[in-house]
């Protein structure tokens, strides 16, 4: 059966990818949000990344850059994401992530199937995000009360594994104001169907009002070197 999915050492160099979408100007009715974040392995800085969102009524794109390590152990991180948008509804695409340093491998999904045929897409792809493409969907929730970013559940296939997270809201801390902050927590069932199992990890949203945007201000995720922080550094944004 075939799953669609490739890995592929020759993947394009998307660092320089990257960097030229950074300066080429952006397409009519597009937003593009630039932002840039600190990573910290059990309190020590480990590094930083660059992530970059454009997103117009039809289609987006999301493209992540990375340096994470130490001296000892550096793991460079390039990939994209793309798709079709229909309001907040994201269908992907393609998802394609390299892994160079300490960490290696290439992973290249097609969401589409084969020359963009419905009978060629295995259905382990059908109705599933890439890591990219969900977090793209949680931030581009609508801000009333109702549908906070956190109450939902969202199935992930990173092109190596399939789970579901599922994101519920936690009490906002250190005096920040609901309206502004959203803290959530998240579970993860490794197999559909299975019960959901806790797990520590802990995003905290912050809203932007233009575009209305729900923007990851900091993720914590414990891993064996230590709890690995990643936070908000700045955000740059071009549109309309």
């Amino acid at each position: 059966m075939k799953l669609n999915v490739k890995r592929n050492p020759a993947l394009p160099r998307f660092g320089a990818i990257l960097f030229a979408s950074l300066v080429l100007s952006t397409s009519a009715g597009a937003e593009v949000l630039v932002s840039r974040y600190t990573v910290n392995v059990g309190g020590i800085p480990a590094g930083d990344a660059v992530l970059r969102t454009t997103y117009d009524a039809k289609h987006y794109e999301v493209e992540v850059s990375a340096d994470v390590g130490t001296i000892f152990d550096s793991t460079k991180i390039q990939g994209t994401a793309s798709g079709a948008r229909a309001g907040a509804k994201l269908t992907p695409e393609r998802f394609q992530l390299a892994l160079t340093g300490g960490e290696q491998g290439a992973i290249d999904v097609n969401f589409k199937g084969e020359g963009g045929s419905e009978e060629t897409i295995n259905t382990r792809l059908r109705g599933v995000f890439d890591p990219l493409s969900a977090m793209l969907a949680t931030s581009l929730k609508p801000h009333s009360p109702s549908t906070n970013p956190c109450n939902h559940v969202l199935p992930i296939f990173t092109g190596r594994a399939r789970f579901d997270l599922k994101l519920h809201p936690m009490p906002p801390e250190d005096g920040r104001e609901a309206s502004a902050y959203v803290v959530c927590e998240a579970d993860y069932a490794p197999i559909p169907g299975q019960a959901f199992q806790k797990v520590e990890i802990e995003i905290i949203f912050s809203k932007m009002a233009k575009p209305k945007f729900w923007l990851v201000e900091r993720l914590s995720l414990p891993k064996n070197k230590g709890t690995v922080v990643i936070e908000r550094a700045g955000t740059s944004v071009k549109g309309s």
